[in-house]
C-alpha cells in the first residue's frame, strides 16, 4: 500500500505543479523548485511522524528507479525542442555578454572553491554543480551531481540552497538590478540584439489543455527511451571493462546515462522533424519534475548534517560574485544594461525566467535572444560543470 501511494505521488504531484504553474509561489521559485519544496515537505512530515513512533518507510529502490528513468528520458526530450541553430543569429553584443557571464561564473567559482569549498565535504562536486547551474539552470545541477555520484540527500540540499538563494536574487533582478546597472553601465539600450529574425519560441509557455499525444510525439518519446537505454548500456560495458566490481555498477552507469542522453539530445535537436514535434518540452519538463520530487521526498532528515549552511554560503557568494564580476567586465565592453540583465537571467535560471525579466524591464526585443542564450547554456552547462569538477578534484 505504501509503495503504491509513493509511486502515485511521484507521478501525480509533478502533473499538478504544471497544471497550476501560475500559482504565485511556483512563479517565484520555478516549477522545479516547487517540486523540490513539496518533496521536502513530504520528507519532513515522514520525519516528524517518526518522532511520535509512527514509521512510514518509503521504498528506496522504487524512488531511485523512477527518478533515474525520468531524468534519463526527460533530458533528451527537453533538448529536442532547443533550437540551437538559432544561436548564429545572435548579435555580437549578446554573444559577448553570455561569454562574459560564463567566464565570470567559472572564475568566481574557482576562486570560491580554492579558498572555501575545498574544505567542505564534496566541495568539488558542489562547485562543479554551481557552474552548470549558473550557466544553464537547475537541470544541469541535477545532472552534474548525479554524474559525480552524489547522495540523494546532498542533491536535495544543493537544490534547496539554490531555491533559497535563487528566489532572493531573482527578486533583486526584478526590482533593484536595472536601476543599479544604469548607474554603472552608460551605454543606452539598442534593438540590435539579433542579426536576423528568429523562429525561436518560448518552450516554457505551454498549456496542458493544448497538450495532445500524436504519432510524432510517441516517436520522439521512443527515441528518448532508446537514447537512455543505449547510454545506460555503455555505462554497463564500462563497468564490465573495469572489472565488474560488485556494488559499483551505478558508478559507471549513471555518468554514462546522463552524459550520453545529453549528447544524443543535442544531436537530435538539429533534426527539424524532431525539434518541431509539439509536446516534447511538456513531457520532458514533467519527467524532470518527477525526478526532482522523487529525490526530495526520499531525503532522510536524520542523515542531514551541517552542510546546508555551508552550501547556502557557497551558492550565495558564487551568485553575487559572478554577477558582480560579470557587470564589472561588461562595463569595459559595448554591452548595455538590459542585455547584461537578460543574459544573466538566462544563464542563472534558464529560459523559463527570461520573459518575466524582459517584461519587467520593458524590452521585449531581448526575449528571443534570452531564450536562445538560455537554451545554449542548458546544452553546454553540464559538460562545462563536469570538466571543471574533474579539475577541482585534482
Amino acid at each position: 500500500m505504501i509503495i503504491f501511494l509513493q509511486v502515485a505521488a511521484i507521478l501525480i504531484i509533478p502533473y499538478l505543479i504544471i497544471r497550476f504553474k501560475e500559482f504565485k509561489l511556483t512563479k517565484m521559485v520555478g516549477t522545479i523548485g516547487m517540486a523540490y519544496l513539496l518533496g521536502l515537505i513530504v520528507a519532513l512530515v515522514l520525519f516528524l511522524l517518526t518522532l511520535v513512533d509512527v514509521n512510514i518507510i518509503l521504498n528506496q529502490d522504487a524512488g531511485e528507479i523512477i527518478s533515474f528513468s525520468a531524468i534519463g528520458i526527460g533530458i533528451p526530450l527537453l533538448l529536442f525542442s532547443s533550437n540551437l541553430k538559432e544561436a548564429k543569429k545572435l548579435s555580437k553584443m549578446v554573444i559577448k555578454s553570455f561569454l562574459i557571464l560564463i567566464i565570470s561564473v567559472v572564475v568566481v567559482t574557482a576562486i570560491v572553491f580554492y579558498t572555501y569549498a575545498k574544505n567542505i565535504d564534496n566541495g568539488a562536486v558542489f562547485s562543479a554543480a554551481a557552474i552548470g547551474l549558473y550557466t544553464g539552470g537547475t537541470p544541469n545541477l541535477n545532472a552534474i551531481t548525479n554524474i559525480f555520484g552524489l547522495d540523494s540527500n546532498l542533491i536535495a540540499l544543493a537544490n534547496l540552497s539554490d531555491i533559497i538563494i535563487g528566489a532572493v536574487f531573482y527578486v533583486f533582478l526584478l526590482t533593484l538590478a536595472k536601476p543599479l546597472l544604469h548607474k554603472i553601465i552608460k551605454k543606452k539600450k539598442t534593438d540590435s540584439y539579433l542579426k536576423e529574425s528568429s523562429e525561436m519560441l518560448n518552450q516554457e509557455e505551454f498549456n496542458l489543455k493544448d497538450f495532445k499525444t500524436n504519432k510524432s510525439l510517441v516517436i520522439a518519446f521512443i527515441y528518448a527511451v532508446l537514447m537512455a537505454i543505449i547510454s545506460a548500456l555503455i555505462g554497463v560495458i564500462i563497468w564490465v571493462i573495469q572489472g565488474s566490481q560488485q556494488g559499483r555498477m551505478f558508478d559507471a552507469l549513471v555518468p554514462a546515462l546522463l552524459i550520453g542522453v545529453t549528447i544524443f539530445g543535442i544531436i537530435a535537436s538539429f533534426k527539424k522533424s524532431i525539434r518541431e514535434t509539439k509536446g516534447t518540452n511538456v513531457l520532458g519538463h514533467y519527467l524532470i519534475l518527477v525526478f526532482s520530487f522523487a529525490i526530495a521526498s526520499s531525503v532522510n532528515f536524520n542523515d542531514l548534517t551541517g552542510d546546508f549552511s555551508k552550501l547556502l554560503i557557497l551558492y550565495a557568494v558564487i551568485t553575487v560574485g559572478a554577477f558582480a564580476l560579470n557587470v564589472f567586465i561588461s562595463s569595459f565592453f559595448d554591452i548595455d544594461a538590459d542585455c547584461i540583465l537578460v543574459c544573466s537571467t538566462a544563464g542563472i535560471y534558464g529560459p523559463a525566467f527570461v520573459p518575466a525579466i524582459t517584461k519587467q524591464i520593458k524590452n521585449d526585443s531581448l526575449t528571443v535572444p534570452g531564450l536562445i542564450v538560455g537554451s545554449v547554456g542548458y546544452a553546454i552547462g553540464t559538460f562545462l560543470g563536469v570538466l571543471l569538477g574533474l579539475l577541482f578534484m585534482l
